[in-house]
């Protein structure tokens, strides 16, 4: 008797979203009470072949900003030292394809069940729309820099909207965003405000399109507006 309802508490949404939400918050304070240092990882990897250095960086890539979330600037800084602007692209594609299928997973198991039962009037009309959100507005979203991927990863995965589809998304929409970071990145090789500035001054044609860019980002989200009304 004990044991069944030990499995009906373990089995039940409510358990499980507590269990997804003490998850987040060890691995929020995990990576606040220790730091790595990214300088020694890239004199490290610099010294390894091409194939094992892509691997290695996306293996670190993936474990690392799991639970140092603060990790991903760093390791992109790297990556665009390290490997340039094409190849650091490919490799954090990669690894934010791996990501968004954990969180997303993640997300979906522990969570789902308990967001449909427990949500109510606003919240659970913007959750039903999130199931509605067509293929091409999660392109969208996952397009423009102004919206964080594990918020997408985590929102989508809380919802019934489809895996199939969304990781369509992520593959079509990352490749854009990632390119837009790691291009000036690449040729500064810091992660100097002003620096970037001055290089996108001397290369006009390269800041006119960062522009438009961005730009066409403000105004997708601002258009973004109508799913949380």
């Amino acid at each position: 008797m004990k044991a069944h309802r030990f499995t009906e508490i373990v089995h039940s949404p409510k358990f499980r979203f507590g269990l997804f939400l003490l998850l987040l918050v060890v691995v929020f304070f995990a990576g606040q009470a220790y730091s790595l240092q990214v300088n020694q990882f890239l004199s490290r990897i610099r010294a390894l072949p091409l194939l094992f250095s892509g691997l290695v960086f996306i293996l670190v890539y993936v474990g690392g900003t799991f639970i140092f979330w603060y990790l991903k600037d760093p390791l992109k800084l790297a990556a665009a030292v390290i490997f340039g602007a094409l190849l650091s692209t490919a490799l954090i594609y990669v690894s934010e394809v791996i990501n968004a299928w954990i969180f997303f997973r993640l997300s979906r198991a522990l969570g789902k069940d308990y967001m449909e039962s427990k949500l109510k009037g606003r919240g659970k009309r913007l959750y039903a729309r999130l199931e509605e959100t067509n293929l091409r507005t999660v392109i969208l979203l996952r397009a423009i820099p102004l919206v964080p991927y594990r918020i997408l990863d985590l929102c989508f995965g809380l919802s019934k909207f489809p895996f199939r589809k969304y990781l369509i998304a992520v593959l079509i929409a990352s490749p854009p965003r990632i390119f837009f970071i790691q291009f000036p990145l690449a040729a500064v090789k810091e992660f100097s405000p002003e620096k970037i500035m001055d290089y996108f001054l001397t290369h006009p044609l390269v800041y006119a399109g960062y522009l438009v860019y961005v730009l066409a980002s403000v105004i997708i989200a601002w258009k973004m507006k109508r799913l949380v009304r």
